[in-house]
């Protein structure tokens, strides 16, 4: 099979852009003739490590210069000039709402199949992308939900929707120790990540805890607005903020905890990464995403929105009792099973059989 990925840009470094190397490495290795096409221009590294076989074509396009809308124009004409040469059958999965629409903007040809990956909640897409969503979605032959919560919804848009979940990107050999008294969060820094949410309950959580830290992993945009939060909480010296990196595996592994205070997620690549190596997650029970992976009172806890008080409860729960965190852990690395590769791969596989027949 020919299969293309349309992403916004493969350097960005998201959850988005995980999934999206996961499954280009995926089928790649299984033989297929795989390219990611990123809008973007080219950088030099990337955070996520792409298989050889792997063809990454740059439509150099210079996202973040000038005015977006300019920008959101050319990358529209820079699409269709690429893919206009496309003469044989391929599979093109927009990777996200703004790729998937430049992919429904393409000239309909009976040998493109084109697949819409709608990443985060149904309900976040707002504004001119929710009603481009409304319009064009109908011009795709499958739109890919991450979670069956969206279906109906996706459902009036396309007919043909399938869920298919997030697969893991790594399974350690060893869990994390759950020793360190390190509390982890990782992820964009801006408004919908809820950081600053985490920054009060971590707050309210000192009041009684004196030695526990919290290590922020992730980049712009309000990175310096979080700095400001957590000075002005006078938590300058047990929260660290840090760039995203190449060493994702150890943060996990030398945490005890992950928390996520998230507004809106669609599900969470970080979740399903931090049960793998064995860590028990306390995180808010927004729309959808972390109640398809979290057990409530079994691998994590799920707590109600915006409650600060009664995550900060649950963080003290955890903190205070190793055994807890351990029994949490381990239940996790058995729960995240469902999310392994082979089992994911299998309905994309189900899918492509549906869309060639």
């Amino acid at each position: 099979m020919n299969i293309n990925f349309l992403v916004h840009d493969i350097h960005f470094g998201g959850g988005g852009e995980r999934v999206t190397v996961n499954m280009a490495n995926y089928f790649a290795a299984k033989g297929n003739q795989v390219t990611i096409v990123s809008v973007s221009t080219p950088k030099v590294g990337n955070k996520f490590s792409i298989d050889e076989e792997v063809n990454i074509i740059y439509l150099n396009v210079a996202l973040n210069s000038g005015y977006k809308i300019f920008r959101k124009i050319e990358s529209v004409f820079a699409v269709k000039n690429y893919f206009r040469k496309v003469n044989h059958q391929t599979f093109l999965l927009g990777m996200g709402t703004y790729p998937t629409l430049l992919a429904c903007l393409l000239p309909h040809k009976d040998q493109m199949i084109k697949i819409g990956c709608h990443y985060g909640s149904y309900s976040s897409v707002k504004h001119l992308w929710f009603i481009l969503r409304w319009l064009l979605f109908r011009r795709l032959d499958a739109v890919i939900s991450e979670t069956e919560y969206d279906v109906p919804k996706l459902q009036k848009l396309n007919k043909n929707v399938w869920t298919i979940p997030n697969s893991v990107s790594f399974f350690p050999d060893q869990p994390a120790d759950l020793q360190n008294k390190t509390i982890l969060s990782i992820g964009r820094i801006d408004y919908l990540k809820g950081y600053d949410l985490l920054l009060a309950v971590f707050s309210r959580f000192c009041l009684d805890n004196k030695d526990w830290k919290l290590r922020i992993i992730g980049d712009v945009p309000l990175r310096e607005t979080i700095r400001s939060i957590i000075a002005d909480k006078g938590l300058t010296e047990r929260v660290t903020i840090i760039t995203l990196s190449n060493t994702i595996i150890e943060e996990y592994l030398n945490a005890s905890v992950y928390l996520m205070t998230s507004r809106t997620e669609g599900l969470p690549m970080v979740l399903l990464e931090a049960q793998a190596c064995g860590l028990p997650i306390i995180s808010f029970n927004c729309e959808t995403g972390p109640s398809d992976i979290i057990n409530n009172g079994i691998d994590g806890y799920l707590v109600d929105n915006y409650n600060i008080d009664e995550m900060s409860k649950k963080l003290s729960i955890l903190c205070s009792n190793f055994n807890k965190r351990k029994e949490f852990g381990q239940n996790a690395r058995k729960n995240v099973v469902k999310f392994f590769p082979d089992q994911v791969f299998i309905k994309w596989e189900a899918l492509f059989i549906q869309l060639q027949t």
